[in-house]
């Protein structure tokens, strides 16, 4: 399913020197580092770019390109996934590689390694194993605000001294150091051996493993001991993949001792570690006083198996009552904008058929768009702030427990969070879990998390029904703590999936979660506003582009055919309407008449015996059918379908409006309500998420049958809670 196998062999590394004539005139720069370093902050920071930033590992899945001006060339910089090393046991792993050596294009002229100060030991494996393959290195040594703040004091000249190659404090956050950080890579692109980290000493076994690997095939004999250490520590089917059947000649060439490739494997890996030890040793002192630091103290809390729960389910109920409360007023604002809008246009066209496909399509559809808008940016600004703050990686482990039991990988966090937002980027995500199944299993269960296209729905239901319910304690909104459910029913569910898929179609166990708990800091304004801003931009032009062209489509089917209503107007005058009331008695009945002749309406009557033991009617059917390509289209088809007539008072907000006008009519009450959120929350009714879907596990296999068992169960959970209801008495 990884999108990083390259089609053929790897070209051997050491035939692609990085003074290739072929590469272009800029300067081609590759910035790699461990996850949560700040490699990716330091990206945005030379390219402007909009690239994701987070907290965690994984949320740079694939590599990023874009253009800086150094102090006197232009730049290409590459941001590559954030990995540990470059053996290549996981997607991640595989991009850099194969980016490093060349794979995608050209090598690049120098390697940015972005380090953790704080955590040395474990970030400078990697400035090893770029070396060894035979690329100029600088380290950018990140986080010096922290590692200062910690106590830790790094002898500079000393680690660069050692190393070999130039190193150079910064803090990407704040911009700190880049000025000598973009002086010293264009030193070490016109002079590469400013770059080069000095060879490991290997000992006399790892020696002799090396001269007899390299003995095993021709594109081997001319390449260095690095490059050699990396294929005898790659993964063998890997190894494999690249050069068919090297795996099983490197085996069969190694010395004979009990277990020979693993065992100079290790050793390969010890060499490399006692190495960085006494580097460390050398360079690196910490102040005794700061043995114990403030995030130390407040992880005792939040990661406390009890305490840690119960805040991390508060941390999450707040977000949702914010998205529930606070973005209403300015809904109400958009809602009357829009309504403004169509009161002007509609004055302005002559009536006919072009007002009716300008203001109930086009408008209708664009309002349908807009209204929402604020609380989806709400949903995103709480995931930012608890991602910028530090505070996922936390959720990460908590929830890791929980998720085990399962059979869930502990990766599939990042993921199945992402999902909130949208399916589709939670199913990219997936591609940091390295074993296939536990991938695909993330990948079957992604659909199940709340994204931010059923939110509308949710808003539609809780503004009708549940809005007028008296605060609990004055202060919690009902319809807040429904919507908080829904989050938690899909997440329970998905739980469940998983649980029953490990036991049938994909047996075994989820691997475990490796995670770096990262120090706490203030959420930077500037990321979070980047943050809004494209998650908006995304919303309106693609989600809302969709909508609006549904809302078009679904407008022509319940206009069309045009029926002879003549006979309303006489029956309207016949049983004796009052003539001040006439008008309007008759334009409803039209309307009605209208909808139920109609192509949309044919099909919702179609539907309506297969959706009516769930307390849907053909109305809500036809609902359904326009929001089989996306969730978020039920609105704007609900107020099509209940307010073509006349438009709803603009004055208050969108989603009560259409959801009134559902009450009214006998379509929606609490019980009806509450079985169309739940239906909501579990179907499968995205296209794109389908596509997606397609494209990673390389059939339609596996999407189809997601969707079969995400509306089978959609379908069984909502006849569950309407007919029980229906026996306990509500309506």
């Amino acid at each position: 399913m990884s999108q990083a196998t390259p089609a053929g062999p790897a070209p051997h590394m050491s035939a692609l020197p990085s003074g290739d004539s072929s590469a272009p005139p800029a300067l081609s720069v590759a910035l790699c580092g461990n996850p949560n370093t700040g490699k990716t902050t330091l990206y945005n920071r030379l390219t402007g770019a909009n690239a994701a930033v987070g907290n965690y590992p994984g949320i740079t899945v694939e590599s990023k390109r874009g253009s800086h001006r150094g102090p006197s060339r232009l730049w290409q910089v590459q941001d590559l996934p954030g990995c540990y090393s470059l053996v290549a046991h996981s997607p991640e792993e595989e991009i850099a590689h194969h980016a490093l050596v060349g794979q995608y294009g050209p090598r690049p002229s120098v390697a940015v390694v972005v380090v953790d100060a704080c955590n040395l030991a474990r970030n400078l494996l990697l400035v090893l194993q770029v070396a060894e393959l035979g690329l100029p290195v600088v380290v950018a040594l990140n986080l010096m605000d922290t590692a200062r703040a910690s106590g830790w004091h790094i002898d500079v000249v000393g680690l660069e001294s050692t190393l070999g190659c130039r190193v150079m404090p910064i803090v990407a956050r704040s911009g700190e150091g880049l000025t000598d950080l973009r002086q010293a890579v264009e030193a070490v692109a016109d002079r590469p051996e400013l770059g080069q980290v000095a060879p490991t000493n290997w000992s006399l076994e790892v020696q002799t493993a090396l001269e007899a690997a390299r003995a095993v095939d021709p594109q081997l004999i001319s390449a260095s001991d690095g490059e050699i250490a990396w294929w005898l520590a790659a993964d063998p089917a890997l190894t494999d993949a690249l050069m068919p059947g090297l795996g099983a000649r490197l085996h069969a060439a190694l010395p004979r001792d009990p277990a020979p490739g693993r065992d100079v494997r290790r050793r390969l890996v010890n060499e490399r570690f006692a190495r960085i030890d006494a580097l460390v040793a050398g360079c690196v002192r910490r102040d005794a006083q700061h043995r114990r630091s403030t995030s130390d103290r407040v992880d005792d809390v939040l990661l406390h198996p009890l305490l840690g729960v119960v805040l991390f389910c508060l941390a999450m109920a707040l977000l949702f009552q914010a998205v529930f409360a606070w973005a209403t007023p300015m809904a109400d604002a958009v809602n009357a904008a829009m309504g403004a809008v169509a009161t002007v246009v509609g004055d302005h066209l002559p009536a006919g058929l072009l007002r009716e496909v300008v203001v109930d399509g086009l408008l209708a559809g664009v309002g349908g768009t807009l209204v929402f808008l604020p609380q989806i940016l709400v949903l995103f600004l709480g995931i930012a702030l608890l991602e910028d703050s530090g505070y996922l990686a936390r959720a990460a482990f908590l929830v890791d427990r929980l998720m085990a039991k399962a059979g869930l990988p502990g990766k599939a966090f990042v993921p199945l969070l992402s999902s909130y937002a949208c399916a589709v980027p939670g199913i990219l995500a997936a591609r940091t879990i390295g074993d296939p199944r536990d991938r695909l299993l993330t990948i079957l269960i992604a659909p199940l998390m709340s994204c931010s296209a059923r939110l509308p729905v949710y808003t539609l239901v809780t503004a009708a029904v549940f809005a007028h319910v008296p605060k609990i304690g004055g202060v919690i909104a009902v319809g807040g703590l429904i919507v908080t459910a829904m989050y938690l029913l899909g997440f329970v569910l998905a739980l469940l999936v998983a649980l029953v898929l490990r036991r049938t179609v994909l047996p075994g166990a989820g691997a475990p979660l490796v995670l770096e708990l990262p120090p706490y800091r203030w959420p930077r304004p500037a990321n979070l506003a980047r943050v809004l801003w494209e998650r908006g931009r995304l919303f309106v032009t693609q989600t809302g582009a969709t909508i609006v062209a549904l809302s078009v489509v679904l407008w022509a089917l319940m206009s069309f055919p045009r029926s002879d209503l003549d006979d309303v107007a006489r029956h309207a005058a016949m049983v004796g309407v009052a003539q001040a009331d006439q008008e309007g008695a008759i334009a409803a009945r039209q309307s009605q008449v209208r909808l139920e002749h109609s192509i949309a309406g044919r099909m919702g009557k179609a539907l309506e015996p297969a959706i009516a033991p769930l307390g849907f009617d053909w109305r809500i059917g036809i609902g359904l059918i326009g929001s089989l390509a996306a969730r978020e289209v039920l609105v704007p088809v609900m107020a099509q379908v209940y307010g073509k007539g006349s438009r709803a008072d603009v004055d208050d907000a969108f989603a009560a409006d259409v959801g009134q006008a559902m009450t009214k009519s006998g379509g929606l009450t609490p019980l009806k309500g509450i079985s169309l959120m739940v239906f909501f929350a579990i179907a499968m009714q995205c296209l794109s998420t389908l596509a997606t879907m397609r494209r990673e596990t390389g059939s339609w296999r596996w999407p189809l049958f997601a969707l079969g068992y995400l509306n089978g169960l959609a379908w069984l959970a909502s006849f569950g809670v309407f007919q029980l209801g229906r026996a306990w008495g509500y309506t």
